[in-house]
């Protein structure tokens, strides 16, 4: 699994879409991230990703697209939110309920 280092924003239908050649060149934490992705699909057809968003982390599984409309080239795939881990009913931290007798 990547984890990606920026941080994404999903659309409502939680579809993530990164463009491989934007229109601005790019630099920092998103080129890293575009070069790791380009690495990747070198060899591989899709890819599991982890990544934050503005919510929380997500993850999910991105394929790499050729638009032949305006030829540029994409990752896109949809994503969801990265389950909990399980609660815990035996938490020391809580106090004990208070004990009746009758």
């Amino acid at each position: 699994m990547l984890e990606l280092q920026g941080t994404y924003t999903a659309s409502p239908n939680k579809r993530l879409v990164i463009l491989a050649l934007p229109v601005q060149p790019v630099s920092g934490v998103w080129a890293a991230d575009l070069a790791a992705l380009s690495e990747v699909f070198e060899t591989r057809r899709g890819c599991e990703v982890r990544f934050r968003s503005p919510f929380g982390w997500m993850e999910g599984v991105l394929k790499e697209k050729n638009a032949l409309r305006d030829r540029q080239r994409s990752f896109e795939g949809y994503v969801w939110f990265r389950p909990s881990a399980p609660r815990d009913d035996t938490d020391d931290t809580l106090p004990p309920a208070a004990v009746t007798s009758a």
